[in-house]
């Protein structure tokens, strides 16, 4: 059999890295919802779990614990990273037309808020480094003040979200059950975000958003193979 040469060997090579980013892809949106939902979860449970409605109880349980905080905060924010990488790499995968744009602009918002949000984790980190001393009232202002920044970066990242669903929905180029569990659960975190911040509830619009977000990921491992 003949070696391949020209056209057909740059097609073969072209395919392989579609595949490869397709696969790099669909695992960093596996891997980034995951993580972060673990390290949050995680880290709750080894603070006491206290009632992130109360500034009170949360000041005193990062103050108790700041090198847990820390460590799994700071591996919370490493997995918004890899989900924000993801999420470029679906833009980029998408064929052009209307939807293209949405799930474009969705990923622009989600990115900045992601970076935005890395602010609320320092801070915490900080309130906690600080409450550690028994500086209680310079913890409270700083914990107040990430307070702030977690909830416009989080109203924004779901309201990315919606436009990435949107979009998904009118380029039909993943399941649309995906896409329609992605448009309620993050427009139910967004309302949930501005109207009680604190509110348990709000893990409802998490949860659903990662779900959707790892079977965008399972999608396209799936389509790589």
């Amino acid at each position: 059999m003949p070696p391949l040469t020209g056209v057909p060997l740059m097609e073969l090579h072209q395919r392989r890295y579609v595949m490869t980013s397709r696969t790099m892809t669909g695992s960093v949106l596996v891997a980034g919802p995951i993580g972060i939902m673990v390290s949050w979860l995680g880290w709750s449970a080894l603070v006491g779990n206290p009632d992130s409605a109360d500034h009170a109880a949360m000041i005193a349980a990062v103050s108790q614990n700041p090198e847990t905080t820390k460590w799994l905060l700071g591996l919370a924010g490493l997995f918004s990273l890899f989900m924000a990488t993801g999420l470029g790499g679906l833009r980029n995968s998408m064929p052009g037309g209307q939807g293209s744009d949405y799930v474009s602009m969705g990923v622009l918002i989600v990115t900045m808020a992601i970076t935005a949000g890395l602010g609320e984790i320092a801070l915490t980190i900080a309130a906690g480094e600080v409450g550690a001393t028994g500086n209680t009232a310079v913890a409270t202002t700083i914990y107040l003040a990430g307070n702030g920044i977690g909830v416009i970066s989080t109203a924004a990242i779901f309201t990315g979200f919606i436009a990435i669903g949107l979009g998904i929905y009118i380029e039909k180029n993943f399941n649309q059950i995906i896409a329609g569990l992605l448009l309620i659960a993050s427009l139910s975190g967004l309302v949930m975000s501005l109207y009680d911040y604190g509110s348990q509830l709000l893990i409802i619009g998490y949860m659903g958003m990662s779900l959707s977000v790892v079977a965008l990921g399972v999608s396209m491992l799936r389509s790589s193979d």
